[in-house]
């Protein structure tokens, strides 16, 4: 599994388990990133810009640190 694999896996995980309103939060991040998180599969390629923004945008959004 890539990097940006597991942000998104991460990210889910915590919309669920915060009781966030799962297409909200998930079309919030979409607008900031450019892609839609649920469509990232564990073959996608890790793109330095793309987990650059998915990062900054976990921040931004929930407040959620990735590593």
């Amino acid at each position: 599994m890539g990097i940006l694999y597991d942000y998104c896996t991460q990210i889910q995980n915590h919309i669920e388990h915060n009781g966030m309103d799962l297409f909200r939060v998930r079309g919030e991040l979409a607008l900031r990133v450019g892609f839609l998180i649920s469509l990232i599969d564990p073959d996608d390629p890790d793109d330095p810009e793309k987990v650059r923004a998915l990062r900054e945008a976990a921040d931004d959004v929930l407040g959620l640190t990735l590593l």
